[in-house]
């Protein structure tokens, strides 16, 4: 069993008590019991359960239904008239609280399934999948049947008292999974694969997330707000654009990018408007996004006003420019004009729609804490940052942080760092997995991290302690890795940590040296870290662990899973050099390089669509 708190400080043995037995010696000895009008939530609980119990013993656990309740052992589901009994009620539970408890000879597994406007939630769901984790020891440490850990016994029994009682502190907990998208696409076909040979493999990952409690009750968004606007209002009031370099406000090149004049109050006034309308149209949203868009063929406002409300002592940043020479100029931060923009919509909508939340990023050219611009208490601030690569980036998004956790009530966070090391078997699951535990002690609220690429072979574990902590950050994380390795190797289990281990350090020694920019300029960087010395180390672990692991197939069949990340590592790593020399003008390493070119080719082609590595991802990459 994990060591945490959830499942450690909860799971209470009472004495004179009896273990609950749920399968004796391969038959089922309880039903599964739900309610005739059951919640989705608690029919997928149902399933989840009854399906890792024939998992683990072989035993078809009956499903049966509260108006003709079965006698003997029971497993309650959500929320039906035998838990009614029992004086247990959701409508009473916070927010996705859950709830796993065994009173006399029934197993209660219940959680809040509904907000308080009628949205829907997922928490019984969510307590199947704790019981399951915590309690039965199944663990899913990446998708599919091989990356799924079923302990097998003939017997299952549960602790007699048993009482979880958990209410996850996050409102949304999200890691993006990467499935088919046009980008995909573009990697299959210079690969030769095709989207159904894709969807085969990773159509099954939604499982993955979903049984990590990746999930939440917040509803609503925060991403870009405005992408109709030039659209809907450029006739008839271009004054509500971005005053250009050249004079003019038009936005037709931007696409649905356009930029706002944001100091415009007839502007102010109409987005106001359109959030006051979206708000109380939908009682259940928590938020809507007054976001700008960014990106596109235009850049921010020149107009006097706008100007005029930044912060003349901002920190200076560049961002892009027009008719430049790098299309980049020098400009004090723009935090303080967009925040002031932000707080002069949240001041109205406030008035109409008391402490519903608007979304803001602070990205871009406001990602800087503002001087002296107000943060409205009703602003959701998204932060996009953290990074793991750069020590000198790193030590500066966590002192922004901190700024902004001083200055606003509520905190998302959005960062683009799981692309970090694209391609390269990076672990930086320790630092992040701490990281997250003090950003959520310290307010953090809604989480989206993009993206999960689906590099399991080099950055699952990664991913696995990101997904542990942001259900309950009150796990111990060194321990989560151990039990990690321990659930997936088993008597090779020190092996597999030490090549963790050894990957955590060499990605130390990259973000120490603070030279990693981002995942597309930095790949010839960081080829130079992955010495043959370096590599033949971590081979030397795998074949360890493969000596440890002889005649068990399944963990055979695991460490042969991770194997993609040294192979690779070494293929990309000759291919970088040597297209770094060829077209830095050595004609010499031509042949080096078509080589080495061919070899990675050839190396995608025969991997295939795996969850080790996402070939196609990589491909469109240029990676």
């Amino acid at each position: 069993m994990r060591a945490t708190a959830l499942a450690c400080a909860l799971l209470v043995a009472t004495c004179g008590y009896a273990d609950l037995t749920l399968v004796q010696d391969g038959q089922p000895t309880c039903s599964i019991v739900l309610s005739s009008d059951a919640t989705r939530s608690a029919k997928d609980a149902a399933t989840e359960l009854q399906t890792h119990i024939r998992l683990i013993s072989g035993a078809e656990v009956p499903i049966a239904y509260d108006d003709d309740p079965p006698e003997g052992a029971r497993i309650l589901v959500g929320d039906s008239l035998l838990t009614a009994a029992h004086g247990i009620d959701s409508d009473e539970f916070a927010m996705e609280q859950i709830r796993v408890s065994v009173i006399d000879t029934d197993l209660i597994v219940i959680g809040d399934d509904a907000k308080p406007a009628g949205g829907r939630l997922n928490g019984t769901y969510l307590a199947a999948c704790e019981f399951i984790e915590s309690v039965l020891g199944v663990r899913w440490l990446w998708p599919g049947e091989l990356g799924t850990v079923v302990p097998k016994r003939a017997t299952v029994t549960v602790p007699a008292g048993l009482n979880i009682d958990f209410t996850p502190p996050l409102l949304k907990r999200k890691i993006r999974n990467i499935q088919w998208n046009e980008r995909v696409q573009r990697g299959l076909d210079a690969l030769g694969f095709t989207k159904e040979q894709f969807d085969e493999v990773h159509g099954a990952g939604a499982d993955w997330f979903r049984r990590h409690r990746i999930a939440g009750s917040f509803s609503g968004g925060y991403g870009h707000a405005y992408g109709d606007f030039w659209e809907t209002y450029g006739a008839e009031h271009p004054e509500w654009f971005a005053l250009q370099p050249d004079g003019t406000r038009d936005q037709s090149r931007a696409g649905n990018r356009a930029r706002l004049c944001v100091s415009n109050p007839e502007l102010i006034a109409e987005i106001a408007r359109l959030k006051i309308e979206a708000l109380q149209a939908s009682p259940d949203l928590d938020c809507v996004s007054i976001s700008p868009n960014d990106g596109g063929g235009t850049t921010f406002c020149t107009c006097e006003t706008c100007e005029s409300w930044d912060a003349p002592d901002g920190e200076i940043i560049k961002f892009w420019w027009p008719d430049t020479p790098d299309h980049r100029i020098e400009h004090v931060s723009l935090t303080d004009r967009y925040f002031k923009f932000y707080s002069a919509i949240a001041e109205i909508v406030a008035q109409e729609c008391p402490g519903r939340m608007l979304g803001a990023y602070a990205y871009s050219a406001y990602r800087t804490v503002p001087v002296d611009a107000p943060v409205h208490e009703n602003l959701l601030v998204g932060f996009v940052g953290l990074n793991y690569m750069n020590r000198e980036a790193g030590e500066a998004d966590r002192q922004r942080w901190d700024g902004w956790a001083a200055q606003a009530s509520r905190l998302f966070l959005r960062p683009n760092l799981l692309g970090g090391g694209m391609g390269w078997p990076v672990n930086f699951a320790r630092r992040l997995g701490k990281d997250m535990q003090n950003l959520i002690a310290g307010g953090l609220t809604v989480t989206d991290f993009d993206c999960c690429y689906q590099h399991w072979t080099s950055k699952g574990l990664t991913y696995y302690v990101l997904a542990e902590v942001l259900w309950n950050p009150e796990q111990d994380v060194d321990a989560l890795i151990t039990d990690y390795c321990q659930a997936g190797w088993g008597p090779a289990a020190s092996e597999i940590e030490d090549l963790y281990l050894a990957l955590e350090r060499k990605t130390d020694e990259i973000y120490d040296a603070s030279t990693f920019v981002n995942r597309k300029e930095s790949q010839a960087v960081i080829a130079e870290f992955y010495t043959d010395e370096f590599l033949d180390e971590c081979q030397g672990y795998l074949d360890a662990a493969r000596a440890k692991a002889a005649g068990d197939e399944t963990i055979l069949a695991r460490i042969d899973f991770l194997q993609p990340a040294v192979t690779y590592a070494r293929l990309n790593r000759d291919w970088r050099v040597s297209r770094t020399a060829f077209r830095g003008g050595d004609t010499q390493m031509k042949a080096t390089y078509e080589a080495a070119d061919l070899a990675k080719e050839e190396f995608f082609r025969e991997l295939g669509m795996s969850w080790s590595i996402n070939s196609a991802y990589l491909k469109f990459y240029g990676f």
